[in-house]
């Protein structure tokens, strides 16, 4: 709780620094400092707080990897727009997440690459149509799956 206010007030006050201290700026500030707080709160700061610093860090380092996946996902989806050749499947891809907003980020993220949708997250499998059958199911949530493990042990 002491993590999630302190979060909390240092999000405000950076908030306000840079868009000053209108009545409306403040009101936003507030709404979305707090949102934020509760989510990363509820999602990082449980336990002990090296646990907490090291997860946080290797989710900064995913947000870029996630943005490199999903410009090479559109280059494929281009890439089959234009010859015309898809095959489209299910797949049933296993998981090795024990944490639930590990499973939740992963199958977003699954879902937010162009040609791949999350249909269901189940405890050990995910199922996910794809727009182009892969060479190895694996790839669909191996990319992804290494550092978001790391992210919640």
């Amino acid at each position: 709780m002491k993590g999630s206010l302190l979060l909390f007030f240092m999000l405000l006050i950076f908030w306000l620094l840079l868009s000053g201290f209108d009545y409306q700026e403040i009101m936003v500030g507030t709404a979305v400092s707090a949102v934020v707080a509760i989510i990363v709160g509820y999602g990082f700061l449980r336990g002990p707080k090296t646990k907490y610093l090291r997860g946080f860090l290797w989710f900064l380092v995913y947000v870029p990897y996630f943005i490199y996946l999903e410009a090479v996902a559109h280059l494929s989806v281009l890439k089959s727009i234009i010859t015309g050749k898809i095959s489209p499947v299910i797949l049933e891809v296993d998981h090795f997440h024990t944490h639930d907003w590990g499973l939740t980020v992963l199958s977003n993220s699954i879902t937010m690459t162009p040609g791949t949708l999350t249909l269901e997250a189940n405890p050990d499998k995910l199922y996910v149509h794809c727009l182009n059958e892969p060479k190895d199911k694996k790839d669909i949530a191996g990319r992804m799956e290494p550092i978001l493990r790391r992210v919640w042990r």
